[in-house]
């Protein structure tokens, strides 16, 4: 796959999975090797294992909010994050924070951090 290819394709936000990738003709070695040296070359930032962000979108930087849903799938965001957004509450709010059925967990990446939790863990 070319570098062209991927940025032909329409992602909401520059954000794809892997997997998204994989599902054409291109073999699953191929890709995952394309996307570690896109990875290296700075075309594409890694979020995670799986799910890459194009370093520069033709629609700009993603918002927070949707990179938080790409990075964990299903999660929604909430508590602090969606009150600041709303402007219900005056602070600032550093981390993305988001409810999710999965596991809980805190990632650091390039974009921002991204804070999940389960609803029973507040």
């Amino acid at each position: 796959m070319k570098s062209e290819e991927l940025l032909d394709m329409d992602f909401p936000g520059g954000i794809f999975h892997s997997g998204q990738l994989m599902a054409g003709k291109h073999s699953p070695a191929g890709v995952r090797r394309q996307l570690d040296r896109w990875v290296k070359t700075g075309r594409i930032i890694r979020l995670r294992r799986g799910v890459y962000m194009l370093s520069k979108p033709s629609g700009g930087r993603a918002h927070p909010f949707l990179v938080a849903n790409r990075l964990s799938i299903p999660s929604y965001v909430s508590l602090q994050s969606a009150l600041s957004y709303h402007g219900m509450i005056p602070e600032y709010v550093s981390v993305t924070t988001s409810i999710t059925t999965g596991r809980p967990e805190e990632l650091e990446t390039a974009v921002g951090r991204f804070l999940f939790r389960r609803k029973g863990e507040l």
